[in-house]
């Protein structure tokens, strides 16, 4: 009985300083990011932003932004969004629903509010 004790002390301790070296030679850090065959970094996350919604009213600011209030879809009794975007792009919109494209990452400032770049805007057709 006293040699089956021992003999699975010593499996135990011999299982136990097994999996401490594993985990010693696995260094538990992140793993270094994976250079790609261009050479180049890669995005791992969507920069876009997309707002379906209803453009209301646009104002042109000093000719070279244009502030647009939108009625976001399913929503437009409760809240209405503002967005600044870089460049004269009133002529874009149309006041029907659409869905609009722009960068999440500011491009650049008017009097310290960060404008958005405008990537698309599409409109939304309903049924007739």
């Amino acid at each position: 009985m006293k040699k089956t004790v021992v003999a699975l002390m010593i499996l135990a301790l011999t299982f136990l300083v097994l999996i401490v070296v594993q985990i010693a030679m696995g260094h538990a850090s992140n793993t270094n990011l994976r250079p790609n065959s261009l050479g180049v970094s890669e995005t791992y996350q969507n920069p876009n932003t997309y707002l379906f919604g209803l453009p209301i009213e646009g104002t042109v600011l000093d000719e070279s932004y244009t502030q647009v209030l939108f009625k976001p879809y399913a929503a437009p009794a409760l809240y209405t969004t503002t967005i600044l975007f870089c460049g004269n792009v009133q002529d874009q919109f149309v006041n029907r629903p659409m869905v609009i494209t722009f960068r999440t990452q500011a491009s650049g400032k008017y009097q310290g509010i960060s404008c958005h770049a405008l990537i698309s805007t599409y409109e939304v057709k309903g049924d007739k």
